[in-house]
């Protein structure tokens, strides 16, 4: 069995800027892909590991369209990072996914 097929929720491609924040700092990001229960960023150059702890990501798809997120980071990667939203957020995860398509 892949690990695409263990995974809960199935994945979806896509390119767009995000915002990463936790506590006061930012990092620029690139979303990897996207799901319903959390996303793969790029690794930002200068970030500091925050693994298991409590994040927002905005999501930036345009000027006028940015999606908000509350997630924790659960797997930190040399190229890459894994993200797991918070659960309570359904409204804005279907958000999310309706604007990333």
């Amino acid at each position: 069995m892949s690990a695409d097929e263990k995974r809960r929720f199935p994945r979806m491609p896509i390119f767009s800027a995000a915002l990463i924040t936790h506590q006061g700092q930012g990092w620029l990001s690139e979303v990897r892909d996207l799901s319903q229960g959390g996303a793969c960023l790029a690794r930002p150059h200068r970030w500091s590991s925050v693994q298991s702890t409590e994040c927002r990501i905005y999501f930036i798809f345009d000027q006028e369209t940015v999606v908000a997120v509350d997630a924790r980071c659960v797997r930190e990667g040399s190229e890459d990072l894994g993200f797991e939203f918070d659960g309570g957020q359904e409204s804005e995860v279907e958000t999310l996914l309706y604007e990333s398509r």
